[in-house]
């Protein structure tokens, strides 16, 4: 544990919820879910053996931290955790939450030139510090090519070297939560949105078929209400015709929500997947704010 009064602060989860009755025996059975970005840090415990949601910490930080910063945090929060801390898991899956990813059809996909695919997308070369990893995102026939920072990467490896280490970009477990949202809410056509601070996700899907990911920054509510409308212009659908789930850091009451549902009527919070069990520990955690750290769980699964 830290001993300085800020250190001791960074380290105090902003929301922990978990079942007392779990373990380190139960750790070899049961998979890590981490989500990683620049404002903070995320983890849930899933018993595989029932699909059943057991613990769930998030560490949220006052400002944008430089990767080193963020490594730092991390490997003082698994140095004072007994559960993180565990080299037994069995399988630990990490979620990427960074703007530099990009999807490729599998047809087109060349592992080759996975470095050119991130180079297009950025508009600038890879750096030197980050390593550039790739994964088949199912249902939609999709690689998506995404960079990991050295530093969390190798140390994520050395720990967890008897652990089963899957990496993905935070997009991919929100196209699989979006795609599988169709038979939970019987719609068609959907466009489930993912807020964080001063961004969001956009993904439009119809049934099983993807038709649009992509990440837009925003500062007032009008100007988020114009690029939904307008990208779903360029799709050419309108707003009648889709149904608009709100996930992340919204809440029903807010002024973006207000904003866009004087243009879709059909507007909603979501939920977390209900393929997933949570015990009575964490079943009052907002699932919608929780959407992609669940469905990291269910990339692979």
């Amino acid at each position: 544990m830290a001993h300085t009064e800020n250190q001791i602060i960074e380290v105090i989860p902003s929301l922990l919820a978990g079942d007392g009755s779990f373990d380190v025996d139960s750790i070899p059975f049961c998979t890590l879910c981490i989500e990683v970005d620049e404002r903070r840090i995320r983890f849930c415990i899933v018993r595989d053996e029932n699909l059943e949601c057991v613990w769930i910490e998030d560490y949220g930080f006052d400002k944008v931290l430089t990767e080193t910063e963020v490594f730092e945090r991390l490997k003082r929060i698994f140095k004072g955790h007994l559960l993180w801390s565990s080299n037994s898991w069995l399988n630990v899956r990490i979620a990427i939450n960074s703007r530099a990813f990009s999807l490729i059809p599998s047809i087109l996909f060349e592992e080759h030139r996975i470095h050119n695919y991130l180079h297009f997308a950025m508009g600038a070369p890879v750096s030197a510090d980050d390593k550039v990893l790739y994964h088949e995102v199912p249902l939609v026939h999709a690689h998506n090519v995404f960079c990991v920072p050295n530093l969390w990467y190798d140390w994520i490896v050395n720990h967890f070297s008897s652990s089963h280490i899957s990496f993905y970009h935070i997009t991919s477990p929100l196209i699989i939560g979006a795609l599988v949202s169709h038979a939970e809410n019987e719609e068609v056509k959907i466009v489930s949105l993912y807020f964080e601070v001063d961004h969001f996700t956009m993904i439009v899907t119809d049934t099983n078929r993807l038709v649009l990911c992509n990440r837009y920054r925003f500062e007032h509510a009008s100007e988020l209400a114009y690029i939904v409308l307008f990208a779903l212009h360029q799709l050419n659908l309108s707003s009648e015709e889709v149904r608009v789930i709100c996930y992340g850091e919204i809440s029903m009451d807010s002024e973006l929500v207000a904003e866009l549902m004087r243009f879709f009527s059909n507007l909603s919070l979501g939920r977390g997947p209900t393929t997933l069990r949570y015990s009575k520990h964490c079943g009052d955690i907002p699932g919608h704010r929780y959407f992609g750290l669940f469905n990291t769980f269910l990339v692979s699964s």
